[in-house]
């Protein structure tokens, strides 16, 4: 039971660090932030012609909000969940199984909405790179925290 709550706080945090991460390194990166502002953009355009098209407000928020959400738990929550719960099973100690794992799940979750014909161009290599990085730095946490004693035995009282 204590290790159930080692790992489950050790994932809150993961994720946490990958959210504060995305943030403040994508505002640092021109791609990203350009990327950004298209994206807000175009929310707050389709929003208001959601609206002019006599759909409530909070339906059209809604969906926003829903969108954000889902890609927030693709890309943040769920590379750190599945390198934890697979480090745990496997009982592996390696910080570069961890941050490897959760940076290609991240990357490849991101890499999945890219066009199948079209090369990456270099904005596309910058934002994956950055969605890479954000994943190797949720799983780097949960290592640190939980993922440095997964597998190991403990003597029963």
């Amino acid at each position: 039971m204590r290790r159930l709550f080692i790992v489950v706080v050790a994932l809150v945090l993961a994720i946490a660090a990958g959210a504060i991460f995305l943030g403040v390194a994508g505002l640092a990166v021109p791609a990203t932030r350009e990327l950004a502002a298209d994206i807000s953009l175009g929310q707050v355009l389709l929003t208001m012609v959601g609206i002019a098209n006599g759909a409530p407000p909070d339906q059209v928020w809604g969906v926003v909000a829903l969108t954000f959400w889902v890609l927030a738990l693709f890309v943040l929550v769920l590379p750190p969940v599945l390198a934890g719960l697979v480090g745990e099973i496997a009982g592996a100690r390696s910080f570069v199984f961890y941050g490897g794992l959760s940076g290609a799940l991240a990357a490849g979750i991101a890499w999945l909405g890219h066009p199948a014909a079209t090369p990456p161009d270099a904005a596309d290599t910058k934002v994956l790179l950055l969605v890479f990085l954000t994943g190797a730095v949720a799983g780097l946490v949960y290592w640190a925290l939980a993922g440095r004693s997964a597998g190991a035995r403990t003597a029963s009282a």
